[in-house]
Order: C-alpha cells, then structure tokens, then sequence
C-alpha cells in the first residue's frame, strides 16, 4: 500500500467509524420514549451494536496509523459522518416538561436507508485488500442482519397502514432522501483506494448497488423512491444530495449534539473515564 494509500485509507475508516458512532448515538436517544417498550430494547439495542462497531473501525485505525485518536478530543469539524445520522429524530423534552418535537416515522425511514446502505458496504469491504477490515466485517455483519430485519418488518408494516401511519411513513422518507444519498460522498482520495485495488467499488457504486436492493421494496409499495435505472442498468438518484459531511461540513444540529456527546469529557480532559 502507498503512503498515500495508506492516508486515504485512513479518511474511509474514520468516516465508516464516525457514521456507526454518530447513528449510534441518536438511535439510544429514543431509550425510555419509544411509541412502544419492545421499541425502546430494539432502538437502545441497535444503538449499542453501532456504537460498538464505530469503536471496531477507530481501533483498526489506530492498527493502520499508530495513531490512538480519541473521537472525544475532535472539534466538531473534524468528524466525516455524512449529515444524515446527525439529523435528530427523537423527542425532547423542555425543562418546564414540554414535549419539542420527535418523529417515529423519520426515525425508522432513516434506520432503514441506512442499514440498506450500510448492508452493500459491507459486502463490498468484504474483499478489502487490507485484511484486518475485510476480517472485522465477516463479525459486523452477523450483527447488522437483526438491524435489516428490524427495518424492513417496519417499513413493511407502515406501507400497509391505513391513515395516519402511512402518511408519515412517506413525509419521512421524502424528507430523508437527500441526506439519504449523502451517504455516498467519497472521502477525499477515495478514488486511490478504488484506483490501487484496496476497494473493490467507489461510494457511487455501491450506492447504485443499494437503490437496487431497496427498489423492489419501495416500489412494491408505492413509497418515495426518487431513483430511476438507466439503459445500462446503473441506479441513479432523480433529486439533488446533500453532501458535506465527508469534508466535515455538518448541520447545525450537529453542533448541538457534539456538545452533549463531549460534555462529560470536556469538564477535564486530562482525566481517565
């Protein structure tokens, strides 16, 4: 592997750590205000998984550069998550005891897209030439196929609801989708990776890979699926995407959420947890 390789290599891992650290954590939020209590076990379940996972690929980061990066000594600039996971979907509460918002619907549209996305990912880096991923995906996938089931039972159930249920089903995902396609943004020098043999797909094919697998479903349903497969059989997205998060370029809510995830931490940085 080149030392530029090697860099690039780097921005994937911590752009595959952020994303499972980021989406981890917003799915435990839903802990205790779940539309059910099998909800709250499923969310604060998968959120652990993801969490778990994020600490896998820093681990092999630091196996790849020497480097021990501590995700809580970042600045809010340097993470590259793409801007869909930072979204907040959970309730909250005001001090008087308010309820501020908090979307199911959103909640579940945005687990499922991504755990489909997620899904081609890792089939892809199962043939990563850098063996120490392509060995840790064989244990995250075993792990990610309760999260599919779990998405598509919702996505299934939703679809066929009357009123209500599907109307927020189909806000949610027309809402979602351009942050959705975000998840395909390259890191910088990606195209090396794919370029040396390292990667066996860039981002945009494995996203062109993930609208394949979802069409069947979405479209069986009727529900947002702005994609269309061209005459020589690729995927492409029929709206614009919101990128960004790549580059470390996030929404404001992230900045919120950095706060809360770090503010422990930040009291007295030098101190051991």
């Amino acid at each position: 592997m080149t030392p530029a390789a090697r860099q690039a290599l780097a921005r994937y891992l911590m752009a595959l750590a952020d994303d499972e650290l980021v989406i981890g954590y917003r799915d435990t939020e839903w802990t205790g205000v779940a539309p059910m209590v099998e909800e709250d076990i499923a969310f604060s379940s998968m959120g652990q998984d993801e969490v778990g996972h994020a600490r896998l690929y820093y681990i092999l980061l630091h196996e790849l550069t020497g480097t021990n990066l501590d995700y809580r000594a970042r600045a809010p600039g340097e993470y590259r998550h793409a801007r869909l996971v930072e979204l907040p979907a959970a309730p909250r509460y005001s001090p008087d005891g308010a309820h501020t918002g908090g979307d199911w619907a959103f909640a579940l549209a945005r687990r499922y897209l991504y755990d489909q996305f997620d899904a081609e990912r890792l089939l892809m880096l199962r043939s990563c030439t850098w063996a120490p991923l392509a060995q840790a995906v064989e244990k995250l996938q075993r792990e990610e196929t309760y999260h599919l089931l779990h998405g598509e039972t919702w996505i299934d159930r939703l679809a066929a609801a009357s009123g209500d249920g599907r109307a927020r089903l189909e806000t949610a995902l027309t809402r979602v989708w351009p942050e959705a396609l975000g998840l395909a943004e390259p890191v910088e020098d990606e195209d090396r990776l794919v370029a040396e043999g390292i990667l066996t797909a860039s981002s945009a094919q494995v996203q062109s890979r993930w609208l394949a697998r979802i069409a069947p479903t979405l479209l069986r349903h009727a529900l947002p699926f702005p994609a269309a497969c061209g005459a020589d059989g690729v995927w492409r997205a029929t709206v614009a995407t919101e990128t960004g998060g790549r580059r470390g370029l996030h929404s404001e809510h992230w900045r919120q959420m950095w706060e809360e995830m770090t503010s422990v931490y930040r009291l007295d940085p030098a101190a051991t947890w």
